[in-house]
């Protein structure tokens, strides 16, 4: 027998392409179809002889979000067999194997068992880069070094893990700059940390509350000693020294919490307190630069973090973007979000650390990239970790770094996702409906583990939760689950939001935008703000407080002056001039009680001014637009001519408009208008009393008892023709029952 002839095809798939076997040419192939695979053609569906589906021959395959395949859709004839064939090649694909699961495919390479631990750079810290060549020579060191005898190896040392020949510098280094010394200010460290994790750690919980306790501790030691033994806390040589990251850690804390109990006071913020604010946080933004500058670290993002979540409180955009940008980038330099290799080497700590580090880092991302409109700094071919679904007690097992808050954040920045992913801001209405059913199914669970709208700041809501072991926990505090929600509306504004852009003249036409999820949204700002207010809270300087009161007032004017949802719109922006005018109210005064600032919050002046601007505008728009109408006439006249006609429904000629007939009146209408639609029921009285043929002369009085005289209000005649006319129309009422049991 021949040996069998080798098979040419004009076109191979793309998996034997890449793999380098052969294939049939058919759609699917052969060897797909043995193997159990998706079998694709990158461009023309080859079958050997022809195409496959000669409607692609010159169009190109594109992929939209979600691995959803589709073509050029200028012929739907074409898509629809496009999608046909699709359909039959998954039924093709399951026709066998539906009692049973898909078996595994062969494997073409051998496996490489000790790959992962061979291309791993052996570092006490966590260092992350597939640049193998920089190991070849610590291995081959190694090996070399294993064979050698005790003797030989007491002659050599082993080259050090390091980047080789990374540059030609030498005649002159960068030198590193100095670390700022400590600055001499003395806090109350035990009020500030309870507070920091009370009120500000637990919405995105950048930092593990039981391992910076112990570091706090073993910190206040190292401190305790270099007094004891006389020498300078300052001294680059002391044991303190290198203790300098974790005390810039320590000043972020100390100046976020400085912040929001001075500013929250009911007659201001002390200014010394706020001068001591800035001396901590100065020290420690330059101690986090400096370190940067050279290493990269968990703390060290942290502490960005950290930065950026102050500077978001307290300064500029430019500032907290670039805070956060350095985060990101060493994220990303690390490879937190990937599956990294050094997960394989690591201690179960540091893989928590840098799990819990990389989701904290992509909350951030993608709440405050919603906020500036700057999306996906983080690309999506950076996040290999798989989303925690909305089992929070699963995601806690054996972990008490993530709070419920942050758990919720994090859902929050994943449907944020879908904004950040959008190549435009006119998403297709499928991904429209998959954002909104997301939105539902997250609203739903916000309310089933506690964070409803109206038992924010309830008294029940204080107490203390409880573990499994029945230990008490701390509760979580109302004021960080308000700004949760806060977040929550802020996402469906920003996705929701542009609709309202129909409404001033300018269209944006998608059914999957819905007008009614701006105003829920709206109202749940407001009632969140207003309970909040009540708490006597509203002062605390959250930075979605007075951002948001400004977008929901801007959207009331842009309905009111569309006339959409006038009344509900109108109550909110009442509701939030009041807020926004409690905020402008307040000032800063000393502990004499005198005036040291009139303005607490300076940038609500700005935006009463720009609302209260929009709603003049708006006013007298709607004062012209009165006055116009009025000059086109609005003497109606008398009210008579909309006087009803129908005596037989209870009004009369004489009787004003909406006055009734007596009862009696009402009573014979309905007994005469019974019997008209019950004729069939009385065949007796039906042949006794013979309606009326055709030919025949109909006057008023025959069809008397029927009194349906007053005709159509639209036709303006008198009674008496009506009656004439609508006795044409009546005489065929005696056939309404014909052939009833057809």
């Amino acid at each position: 027998m021949g040996s069998k002839g080798r098979m040419r095809v004009s076109k191979a798939c793309d998996r034997c392409r890449t793999q380098k076997i052969k294939c049939s040419g058919t759609h699917p192939c052969g060897t797909c179809v043995k193997h159990k695979k998706e079998c694709t053609y990158s461009t023309n569906f080859s079958t050997g002889g022809g195409l496959l589906f000669p409607q692609y021959k010159k169009q190109k395959l594109m992929v939209e979000p979600f691995g959803l395949p589709v073509v050029n859709r200028a012929n739907d004839r074409d898509y629809i067999s496009h999608l046909e064939n699709r359909v039959q090649y998954l039924e093709n694909l399951l026709s066998n194997n539906t009692m049973k699961t898909f078996k595994d495919p062969q494997i073409e390479e051998p496996e490489n068992v000790e790959l992962e631990s061979v291309l791993i750079a052996p570092s006490s810290k966590w260092r992350w880069s597939r640049r193998h060549q920089n190991l070849l020579l610590i291995e081959l060191c190694k090996s070399m070094y294993s064979n050698l005898s005790e003797e030989s190896k007491q002659l050599v040392t082993l080259p050090r893990t390091q980047y080789f020949g990374w540059n030609m510098s030498g005649c002159h280094y960068v030198s590193s700059e100095e670390l700022p010394k400590l600055p001499d200010i003395s806090v109350d460290s035990e009020k500030y940390i309870d507070f920091f994790f009370q009120e500000i750690n637990p919405l995105f919980a950048i930092l593990h509350e039981t391992v910076f306790r112990e570091q706090v501790i073993a910190y206040d030691k190292l401190l305790r000693e270099q007094l004891t033994l006389n020498k300078n806390v300052n001294d680059r040589d002391s044991k303190t020294n290198q203790t300098r990251l974790f005390s810039a850690k320590l000043f972020l804390v100390y100046a976020l919490s400085i912040r929001f109990l001075e500013v929250q006071k009911p007659k201001g913020p002390s200014l010394e307190m706020l001068k001591i604010e800035e001396q901590l946080f100065k020290y420690a933004y330059k101690v986090v630069s400096i370190l940067a500058f050279e290493w990269e670290s968990f703390e060290l993002i942290q502490s960005w973090l950290l930065i950026t979540l102050y500077l978001r409180i307290t300064h500029r955009q430019t500032s907290a973007h670039h805070a956060l940008g350095q985060a990101i980038t060493m994220t990303r330099a690390m490879g937190l979000g990937q599956d990294n290799p050094k997960l394989a080497v690591s201690t179960p700590y540091e893989r928590l650390k840098a799990k819990r580090i990389f989701w904290c880092v992509y909350t951030f991302d993608r709440l405050f990239g919603l906020q500036t409109g700057r999306y996906c700094a983080l690309r999506d071919e950076d996040v290999a970790r798989e989303f925690p679904d909305f089992d929070f007690e699963k995601e806690t097992q054996r972990d008490d770094w993530i709070t419920i808050p942050a758990f919720a954040l994090l859902q929050i920045a994943r449907i944020s996702n879908f904004v950040h992913t959008c190549v435009n801001d006119h998403p297709s209405l499928i991904k429209y409906q998959q954002i909104n059913k997301e939105l539902v199914i997250l609203h739903d669970w916000f309310n089933s583990v506690g964070f409803r709208n109206d038992l924010l700041f309830n008294k029940g809501a204080a107490l203390d939760a409880a573990d499994e072991d029945g230990n008490s926990t701390r509760a979580i505090s109302s004021m960080v689950k308000a700004q949760v929600k806060l977040h929550y509306y802020d996402l469906v504004l920003c996705i929701h939001g542009k609709v309202l852009f129909n409404y001033i003249g300018r269209r944006i036409t998608s059914n999957g935008l819905k007008l009614e999820m701006v105003i829920d949204a709206s109202r749940g700002i407001i009632e969140v703000l207003d309970k909040t207010n009540k708490a006597g809270l509203l002062y605390t300087p959250w930075y979605l407080v007075l951002l948001l009161l400004f977008n929901v007032g801007v959207n009331s004017i842009a309905l009111i002056n569309s006339g959409i949802f006038v009344e509900q719109c109108r109550t909110i922006l009442k509701d939030t001039i009041k807020l926004l005018t409690i905020l402008k109210k307040a000032s800063v005064r000393n502990e004499h009680g005198k005036l040291v600032m009139k303005e607490r919050f300076k940038m609500v002046k700005e935006c009463v001014w720009a609302l209260k601007m929009a709603n003049r505008i708006l006013t007298l728009r709607l004062e012209e637009d009165i006055r116009a109408l009025n000059t086109i006439g609005t003497d109606h006249g008398s009210s008579d001519v909309n006087k009803q006609m129908f005596s037989q429904l209870g009004m009369s000629n004489e009787q004003g408009e909406g006055q009734s007939l007596p009862e009696k009146s009402k009573d014979e209408f309905n007994e005469l208008l019974e019997k008209q639609l019950h004729r069939a029921d009385e065949p007796q009285e039906m042949a006794a009393n013979p309606a009326p043929m055709a030919g025949d002369s109909i006057t008023p009085s025959s069809t008397a008892s029927m009194d349906f005289s007053r005709g159509d209000p639209t036709y303006s005649v008198e009674p008496g023709e009506v009656d004439n006319l609508l006795s044409n129309l009546q005489w065929f009422d005696q056939w309404l029952d014909f052939n009833y049991d057809l």
